[in-house]
Protein backbone atom coordinates (compact mmCIF):
# COMPACT_ATOMS: atom_id res chain seq x y z
CA UNK A 1 0.00 0.00 0.00
CA UNK A 2 1.55 3.64 -0.30
CA UNK A 3 1.73 5.92 1.72
CA UNK A 4 -1.20 7.91 0.69
CA UNK A 5 -3.19 4.98 -0.59
CA UNK A 6 -5.68 4.69 1.52
CA UNK A 7 -7.16 8.53 2.36
CA UNK A 8 -9.52 11.22 2.19
CA UNK A 9 -7.06 13.20 -0.29
CA UNK A 10 -8.24 11.14 -3.43
CA UNK A 11 -8.77 14.36 -5.39
CA UNK A 12 -4.90 15.01 -4.76
CA UNK A 13 -3.93 10.70 -4.88
CA UNK A 14 -1.85 11.36 -8.33
CA UNK A 15 1.08 14.12 -6.63
CA UNK A 16 0.31 12.45 -3.37
CA UNK A 17 1.77 9.01 -4.19
CA UNK A 18 3.95 9.96 -6.72
CA UNK A 19 7.13 8.87 -6.38
CA UNK A 20 9.67 11.65 -6.06
CA UNK A 21 11.88 12.10 -9.36
CA UNK A 22 15.67 12.01 -9.35
CA UNK A 23 16.04 14.81 -12.59
CA UNK A 24 15.61 17.70 -11.38
CA UNK A 25 13.43 18.89 -13.89
CA UNK A 26 10.67 16.43 -13.04
CA UNK A 27 10.92 17.25 -9.73
CA UNK A 28 10.46 21.08 -10.01
CA UNK A 29 7.37 20.35 -11.73
CA UNK A 30 6.12 17.84 -9.27
CA UNK A 31 7.12 20.67 -6.60
CA UNK A 32 4.97 23.18 -8.43
CA UNK A 33 2.29 21.18 -8.87
CA UNK A 34 2.26 20.38 -5.32
CA UNK A 35 2.79 24.11 -4.18
CA UNK A 36 -0.26 25.16 -6.76
CA UNK A 37 -2.77 22.79 -5.33
CA UNK A 38 -1.51 23.56 -1.63
CA UNK A 39 -2.24 27.31 -2.56
CA UNK A 40 -5.53 26.41 -4.06
CA UNK A 41 -6.64 24.05 -0.72
CA UNK A 42 -6.08 27.38 0.99
CA UNK A 43 -8.32 29.83 -0.97
CA UNK A 44 -10.83 27.23 -0.76
CA UNK A 45 -10.54 27.08 3.32
CA UNK A 46 -9.49 23.29 2.69
CA UNK A 47 -6.97 22.65 5.31
CA UNK A 48 -6.27 19.08 5.76
CA UNK A 49 -5.76 18.99 1.97
CA UNK A 50 -3.22 21.96 2.23
CA UNK A 51 -1.21 19.99 5.09
CA UNK A 52 -0.57 17.14 3.37
CA UNK A 53 0.07 18.74 0.09
CA UNK A 54 2.55 20.68 1.74
CA UNK A 55 4.06 18.34 3.75
CA UNK A 56 5.11 16.23 0.49
CA UNK A 57 6.25 19.42 -1.18
CA UNK A 58 8.52 19.66 1.89
CA UNK A 59 9.96 15.99 0.87
CA UNK A 60 10.48 16.90 -2.50
CA UNK A 61 11.29 20.07 -2.05
CA UNK A 62 15.82 21.24 -2.09
CA UNK A 63 16.54 24.71 -1.49
CA UNK A 64 16.42 25.85 1.48
CA UNK A 65 14.34 29.65 0.83
CA UNK A 66 11.80 26.91 -0.77
CA UNK A 67 11.74 25.46 2.33
CA UNK A 68 11.37 28.26 4.21
CA UNK A 69 8.24 29.26 2.41
CA UNK A 70 6.76 26.17 2.11
CA UNK A 71 6.81 25.76 6.36
CA UNK A 72 5.76 29.34 6.94
CA UNK A 73 2.57 27.71 4.79
CA UNK A 74 1.99 24.65 6.29
CA UNK A 75 1.83 26.91 9.87
CA UNK A 76 -0.67 29.05 8.46
CA UNK A 77 -2.79 25.99 7.66
CA UNK A 78 -1.97 24.59 10.91
CA UNK A 79 -2.88 27.52 12.62
CA UNK A 80 -6.47 27.33 10.63
CA UNK A 81 -6.91 23.73 11.81
CA UNK A 82 -5.98 25.21 15.70
CA UNK A 83 -2.98 22.96 16.01
CA UNK A 84 -0.98 25.73 17.26
CA UNK A 85 1.87 24.19 18.53
CA UNK A 86 2.23 22.16 15.60
CA UNK A 87 2.13 25.64 13.70
CA UNK A 88 4.65 27.15 15.95
CA UNK A 89 7.30 24.42 15.19
CA UNK A 90 6.32 24.58 11.49
CA UNK A 91 7.37 28.15 11.92
CA UNK A 92 10.34 28.05 13.69
CA UNK A 93 11.35 25.53 11.31
CA UNK A 94 10.96 28.44 8.67
CA UNK A 95 13.04 31.21 10.31
CA UNK A 96 15.61 28.84 10.99
CA UNK A 97 15.82 28.19 7.20
CA UNK A 98 15.76 31.83 6.11
CA UNK A 99 16.54 34.06 9.33
CA UNK A 100 15.62 36.99 7.10
CA UNK A 101 12.16 35.42 6.15
CA UNK A 102 9.79 38.18 7.39
CA UNK A 103 6.50 36.07 6.84
CA UNK A 104 7.93 33.07 9.25
CA UNK A 105 8.74 35.12 11.83
CA UNK A 106 4.91 36.77 11.75
CA UNK A 107 3.20 32.99 11.67
CA UNK A 108 5.87 32.21 14.57
CA UNK A 109 4.44 35.26 16.37
CA UNK A 110 1.01 34.39 15.63
CA UNK A 111 1.28 30.71 16.69
CA UNK A 112 3.37 31.37 20.20
CA UNK A 113 0.60 34.23 20.86
CA UNK A 114 -2.10 31.90 20.67
CA UNK A 115 -0.85 29.19 22.83
CA UNK A 116 -0.06 32.30 25.19
CA UNK A 117 3.63 32.52 25.23
CA UNK A 118 3.13 36.10 24.67
CA UNK A 119 7.00 36.99 25.12
CA UNK A 120 8.18 35.09 22.45
CA UNK A 121 5.58 36.17 20.41
CA UNK A 122 6.37 40.27 20.72
CA UNK A 123 10.05 38.78 20.28
CA UNK A 124 9.37 37.50 17.16
CA UNK A 125 7.14 39.98 15.57
CA UNK A 126 9.76 42.85 16.58
CA UNK A 127 11.98 40.84 14.19
CA UNK A 128 8.90 40.78 11.33
CA UNK A 129 9.30 44.68 11.95
CA UNK A 130 13.15 44.93 11.56
CA UNK A 131 13.00 43.15 8.26
CA UNK A 132 9.81 45.17 7.27
CA UNK A 133 10.16 48.47 9.05
CA UNK A 134 6.90 49.98 6.83
CA UNK A 135 4.42 47.51 7.17
CA UNK A 136 1.02 48.87 8.76
CA UNK A 137 -0.31 45.81 9.36
CA UNK A 138 2.50 44.34 10.97
CA UNK A 139 3.39 46.66 13.28
CA UNK A 140 -0.45 46.82 14.11
CA UNK A 141 -0.27 43.13 15.04
CA UNK A 142 2.84 43.72 17.32
CA UNK A 143 1.30 46.37 19.07
CA UNK A 144 -1.76 43.78 19.83
CA UNK A 145 0.58 41.45 21.08
CA UNK A 146 2.60 44.06 23.39
CA UNK A 147 -0.59 44.48 24.78
CA UNK A 148 -1.85 41.15 25.68
CA UNK A 149 1.87 40.31 27.05
CA UNK A 150 1.39 43.37 29.31
CA UNK A 151 -1.99 42.37 30.12
CA UNK A 152 -0.87 38.39 30.81
CA UNK A 153 2.19 40.11 32.94
CA UNK A 154 -0.38 41.98 35.18
CA UNK A 155 -2.37 39.09 36.01
CA UNK A 156 -0.03 36.77 36.74
CA UNK A 157 1.55 39.78 39.78
CA UNK A 158 -2.24 39.71 40.44
CA UNK A 159 -2.56 36.07 41.26
CA UNK A 160 0.44 35.33 42.86
CA UNK A 161 -1.19 38.17 45.44
CA UNK A 162 -3.87 36.44 45.53
CA UNK A 163 -2.52 33.30 46.12
CA UNK A 164 -0.45 34.61 48.70
CA UNK A 165 -3.64 36.74 50.40
CA UNK A 166 -4.87 33.00 50.49
CA UNK A 167 -2.12 31.29 51.92
CA UNK A 168 -2.29 33.84 54.72
CA UNK A 169 -6.24 33.63 55.19
CA UNK A 170 -6.03 29.61 55.69
CA UNK A 171 -3.00 29.83 58.27
CA UNK A 172 -4.93 32.49 60.33
CA UNK A 173 -8.13 30.28 60.16
CA UNK A 174 -6.11 27.23 61.41
CA UNK A 175 -5.86 28.97 64.39
CA UNK A 176 -7.25 27.44 67.61
CA UNK A 177 -10.96 29.86 68.66
CA UNK A 178 -12.13 29.12 72.62
CA UNK A 179 -15.79 28.52 72.32
CA UNK A 180 -16.40 31.07 75.04
CA UNK A 181 -15.05 33.85 72.86
CA UNK A 182 -17.27 32.69 69.93
CA UNK A 183 -20.67 32.32 72.50
CA UNK A 184 -19.48 35.80 73.55
CA UNK A 185 -19.50 37.45 70.35
CA UNK A 186 -22.74 35.67 68.90
CA UNK A 187 -24.55 37.09 72.29
CA UNK A 188 -23.24 40.38 71.22
CA UNK A 189 -24.55 40.57 67.80
CA UNK A 190 -28.04 38.98 68.85
CA UNK A 191 -28.72 42.01 71.56
CA UNK A 192 -27.79 44.49 68.82
CA UNK A 193 -29.98 43.17 66.04
CA UNK A 194 -32.39 42.74 68.90
CA UNK A 195 -31.90 46.73 69.83
CA UNK A 196 -31.82 47.74 65.81
CA UNK A 197 -35.33 45.85 65.67
CA UNK A 198 -36.93 47.35 68.68
CA UNK A 199 -36.17 50.89 67.45
CA UNK A 200 -37.13 50.76 64.08
CA UNK A 201 -40.52 49.18 64.95
CA UNK A 202 -41.03 51.82 67.55
CA UNK A 203 -40.45 54.95 65.33
CA UNK A 204 -43.19 56.24 63.38
CA UNK A 205 -43.19 55.04 59.51
CA UNK A 206 -40.87 57.32 57.19
CA UNK A 207 -43.77 58.75 55.15
CA UNK A 208 -46.19 61.23 55.29
CA UNK A 209 -49.56 61.57 52.96
CA UNK A 210 -49.87 65.08 50.81
CA UNK A 211 -53.31 66.84 50.64
CA UNK A 212 -53.64 65.59 47.30
CA UNK A 213 -53.83 61.85 48.41
CA UNK A 214 -49.68 61.82 46.71
CA UNK A 215 -47.02 59.73 48.69
CA UNK A 216 -43.96 61.67 50.26
CA UNK A 217 -40.83 60.38 52.05
CA UNK A 218 -39.67 63.07 54.63
CA UNK A 219 -36.88 63.50 52.76
CA UNK A 220 -38.34 63.95 49.40
CA UNK A 221 -38.94 67.41 49.06
CA UNK A 222 -35.53 68.04 49.91
CA UNK A 223 -33.95 65.59 46.83
CA UNK A 224 -36.11 68.11 44.58
CA UNK A 225 -39.88 66.26 43.91
CA UNK A 226 -42.85 68.03 42.88
CA UNK A 227 -46.24 67.89 41.38
CA UNK A 228 -47.14 68.82 38.17
CA UNK A 229 -50.63 68.23 37.23
CA UNK A 230 -51.10 65.82 39.80
CA UNK A 231 -48.49 63.69 39.62
CA UNK A 232 -44.82 63.69 41.38
CA UNK A 233 -42.39 64.24 39.03
CA UNK A 234 -38.59 65.88 39.36
CA UNK A 235 -38.01 69.51 40.96
CA UNK A 236 -36.56 69.95 37.00
CA UNK A 237 -39.70 68.77 34.94
CA UNK A 238 -40.40 71.43 32.31
CA UNK A 239 -44.03 72.09 31.28
CA UNK A 240 -44.67 73.11 27.98
CA UNK A 241 -46.85 76.48 27.63
CA UNK A 242 -49.18 76.02 24.72
CA UNK A 243 -47.04 78.86 22.53
CA UNK A 244 -44.16 76.56 22.87
CA UNK A 245 -46.01 73.54 21.97
CA UNK A 246 -47.01 75.30 18.77
CA UNK A 247 -43.67 76.41 18.03
CA UNK A 248 -42.47 73.33 18.26
CA UNK A 249 -45.10 71.45 16.48
CA UNK A 250 -46.11 68.01 16.70
CA UNK A 251 -42.16 65.84 17.55
CA UNK A 252 -43.75 62.53 18.42
CA UNK A 253 -43.03 59.51 16.34
CA UNK A 254 -44.43 58.44 13.25
CA UNK A 255 -44.56 55.13 11.03
CA UNK A 256 -43.57 55.25 7.54
CA UNK A 257 -45.49 53.96 4.81
CA UNK A 258 -42.81 53.62 2.09
CA UNK A 259 -45.70 53.22 -0.54
CA UNK A 260 -46.80 56.70 0.33
CA UNK A 261 -42.99 57.95 0.79
CA UNK A 262 -42.27 56.80 -2.37
CA UNK A 263 -45.02 58.98 -4.43
CA UNK A 264 -44.41 61.82 -3.00
CA UNK A 265 -40.90 61.68 -3.74
CA UNK A 266 -41.83 60.45 -7.30
CA UNK A 267 -43.81 63.79 -7.34
CA UNK A 268 -41.20 66.09 -5.68
CA UNK A 269 -38.91 64.69 -8.27
CA UNK A 270 -41.81 65.35 -11.34
CA UNK A 271 -42.35 68.74 -10.40
CA UNK A 272 -38.91 69.88 -9.53
CA UNK A 273 -38.27 68.29 -13.65
CA UNK A 274 -41.48 70.61 -14.75
CA UNK A 275 -39.88 73.68 -12.74
CA UNK A 276 -36.72 72.99 -14.53
CA UNK A 277 -35.02 72.34 -10.86
CA UNK A 278 -32.64 68.73 -10.03
CA UNK A 279 -34.72 66.24 -8.21
CA UNK A 280 -33.11 65.59 -4.39
CA UNK A 281 -32.80 61.92 -3.38
CA UNK A 282 -33.74 61.37 0.03
CA UNK A 283 -34.13 58.19 1.98
CA UNK A 284 -37.68 57.12 2.98
CA UNK A 285 -37.27 57.94 6.54
CA UNK A 286 -35.41 61.25 6.41
CA UNK A 287 -37.61 64.26 5.82
CA UNK A 288 -35.23 66.54 7.55
CA UNK A 289 -32.08 66.40 5.34
CA UNK A 290 -30.06 65.80 7.61
CA UNK A 291 -28.37 62.21 6.45
CA UNK A 292 -28.73 60.65 3.17
CA UNK A 293 -26.83 58.09 2.56
CA UNK A 294 -25.78 56.30 -1.25
CA UNK A 295 -24.51 52.97 -2.03
CA UNK A 296 -22.00 52.70 -4.79
CA UNK A 297 -20.80 49.81 -4.30
CA UNK A 298 -20.71 48.31 -7.77
CA UNK A 299 -19.20 51.69 -8.92
CA UNK A 300 -16.57 51.51 -6.76
CA UNK A 301 -15.57 47.94 -7.54
CA UNK A 302 -15.63 48.03 -11.19
CA UNK A 303 -13.72 51.50 -11.37
CA UNK A 304 -11.29 50.63 -9.09
CA UNK A 305 -10.75 46.97 -10.89
CA UNK A 306 -10.21 48.62 -14.14
CA UNK A 307 -7.78 51.81 -12.53
CA UNK A 308 -5.25 48.78 -11.07
CA UNK A 309 -5.69 46.51 -14.19
CA UNK A 310 -3.70 49.37 -15.72
CA UNK A 311 -0.91 49.31 -13.57
CA UNK A 312 2.54 48.41 -15.26
CA UNK A 313 6.08 49.35 -13.97
CA UNK A 314 9.60 49.21 -16.10
CA UNK A 315 12.29 48.49 -14.05
CA UNK A 316 14.97 51.24 -14.19
CA UNK A 317 18.03 50.66 -15.82
CA UNK A 318 20.02 50.30 -12.62
CA UNK A 319 17.97 47.07 -11.17
CA UNK A 320 19.56 43.60 -12.30
CA UNK A 321 16.99 43.59 -15.18
CA UNK A 322 16.47 47.37 -16.62
CA UNK A 323 13.42 47.11 -19.08
CA UNK A 324 11.42 44.63 -17.59
CA UNK A 325 8.44 44.75 -16.90
CA UNK A 326 5.73 44.04 -14.07
CA UNK A 327 2.23 44.65 -14.74
CA UNK A 328 -1.66 43.58 -12.89
CA UNK A 329 -2.88 40.59 -14.63
CA UNK A 330 -5.99 40.60 -12.57
CA UNK A 331 -7.42 42.61 -9.94
CA UNK A 332 -10.62 41.20 -7.96
CA UNK A 333 -12.29 44.15 -5.62
CA UNK A 334 -14.57 43.34 -2.82
CA UNK A 335 -16.28 45.48 -0.36
CA UNK A 336 -18.74 48.53 0.39
CA UNK A 337 -18.84 52.25 -0.77
CA UNK A 338 -21.41 54.86 0.25
CA UNK A 339 -21.46 58.78 -0.57
CA UNK A 340 -23.80 60.35 2.83
CA UNK A 341 -25.00 64.12 2.72
CA UNK A 342 -24.91 65.21 6.12
CA UNK A 343 -26.60 67.96 7.20
CA UNK A 344 -25.43 69.52 3.54
CA UNK A 345 -21.32 68.24 3.74
CA UNK A 346 -20.61 65.00 1.88
CA UNK A 347 -18.61 61.92 3.56
CA UNK A 348 -17.18 59.16 1.46
CA UNK A 349 -17.78 55.77 2.76
CA UNK A 350 -15.08 52.68 1.08
CA UNK A 351 -13.45 49.77 2.62
CA UNK A 352 -12.33 47.50 0.35
CA UNK A 353 -9.61 44.36 -0.13
CA UNK A 354 -7.78 44.51 -3.29
CA UNK A 355 -6.12 40.72 -4.09
CA UNK A 356 -4.26 41.53 -7.08
CA UNK A 357 -2.08 38.74 -9.50
CA UNK A 358 0.48 40.17 -11.32
CA UNK A 359 3.15 39.07 -14.53
CA UNK A 360 6.92 39.57 -14.43
CA UNK A 361 8.23 39.83 -18.20
CA UNK A 362 11.70 40.08 -19.91
CA UNK A 363 13.73 38.95 -22.29
CA UNK A 364 13.61 35.22 -21.73
CA UNK A 365 12.33 34.35 -18.45
CA UNK A 366 8.87 35.35 -16.62
CA UNK A 367 7.26 35.34 -13.42
CA UNK A 368 3.88 35.57 -11.98
CA UNK A 369 2.37 35.71 -8.32
CA UNK A 370 -0.23 37.70 -5.70
CA UNK A 371 -0.42 40.77 -3.84
CA UNK A 372 -2.91 41.41 -1.53
CA UNK A 373 -4.10 44.95 0.16
CA UNK A 374 -6.77 43.98 2.75
CA UNK A 375 -7.24 48.18 4.02
CA UNK A 376 -8.22 50.01 1.55
CA UNK A 377 -10.66 52.17 2.92
CA UNK A 378 -10.77 56.39 4.43
CA UNK A 379 -8.58 55.96 7.19
CA UNK A 380 -5.57 55.71 5.26
CA UNK A 381 -4.69 58.94 4.53
CA UNK A 382 -3.67 60.08 0.51
CA UNK A 383 -0.03 59.74 -0.67
CA UNK A 384 0.79 57.57 2.96
CA UNK A 385 0.45 54.00 1.11
CA UNK A 386 -1.58 50.83 2.02
CA UNK A 387 -0.64 47.88 3.74
CA UNK A 388 0.10 44.83 1.63
CA UNK A 389 0.26 41.19 2.79
CA UNK A 390 0.26 37.67 1.16
CA UNK A 391 2.82 38.36 -1.05
CA UNK A 392 3.69 35.14 -3.22
CA UNK A 393 5.66 34.28 -6.53
CA UNK A 394 3.76 31.43 -8.21
CA UNK A 395 6.05 30.89 -10.49
CA UNK A 396 9.02 32.48 -11.99
CA UNK A 397 11.61 30.67 -14.09
CA UNK A 398 14.96 31.05 -12.04
CA UNK A 399 14.57 30.60 -7.96
CA UNK A 400 17.60 33.07 -8.21
CA UNK A 401 14.96 35.92 -9.39
CA UNK A 402 13.20 35.92 -6.21
CA UNK A 403 15.18 38.86 -4.18
CA UNK A 404 14.54 41.01 -7.14
CA UNK A 405 10.48 39.89 -7.19
CA UNK A 406 10.83 40.62 -3.30
CA UNK A 407 12.47 44.12 -3.96
CA UNK A 408 10.78 45.56 -7.15
CA UNK A 409 7.52 43.83 -6.97
CA UNK A 410 6.42 43.83 -2.86
CA UNK A 411 8.73 46.13 -1.81
CA UNK A 412 8.71 48.99 -4.07
CA UNK A 413 8.53 49.70 -7.31
CA UNK A 414 5.10 47.67 -8.89
CA UNK A 415 4.16 48.19 -5.25
CA UNK A 416 4.69 52.46 -5.31
CA UNK A 417 2.76 51.72 -8.86
CA UNK A 418 -0.42 49.94 -7.16
CA UNK A 419 -0.45 53.03 -4.44
CA UNK A 420 -0.05 55.68 -6.81
CA UNK A 421 -3.35 53.88 -8.44
CA UNK A 422 -5.55 53.70 -5.71
CA UNK A 423 -4.64 57.09 -4.73
CA UNK A 424 -5.69 58.45 -7.91
CA UNK A 425 -9.01 56.52 -7.71
CA UNK A 426 -10.05 58.34 -4.62
CA UNK A 427 -9.85 61.17 -6.30
CA UNK A 428 -11.57 60.26 -9.07
CA UNK A 429 -14.05 58.83 -6.43
CA UNK A 430 -14.33 62.19 -4.57
CA UNK A 431 -14.58 64.07 -8.25
CA UNK A 432 -17.27 61.87 -9.64
CA UNK A 433 -19.67 62.21 -6.55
Amino acid sequence: MTLYGNNPFGAHKDVLDAPIPTEEAAKLRLLEELKNRGRSAVQAGHWPDAHVLYEKALQVAGGSNDKAILNSNDALVLGKMNKWSESKQAAERAVELDSSYTKGFWRLGQAAGALGEFEKAVKALKQATKLEPNNKALQKELKNMEIKAKQAAEQKVRDEEEAEKKKTNDAENQSPITSTTTKTTTTTVQEKKATTTSETSSSEPMEVDNVDGTTFSKSEHVKGYKIVNGKKTSYFHNELSEEAKQLIGDIAPKKLDPTTTANNEQATQQSSAAGGGTAVEKSAWNKAGTWEERDITPWACDSLKSQLEKVRYTFPNSSPAPGAVVATKKATITGHASVATVRGKKRYFYELICKLEWSFDHEDVDANGILNFPDVDGTCPVGEGYDAMNFEVSHATNDSMRPMLEQFVHRQGWRNAIHDSIDDWVRLFKETY
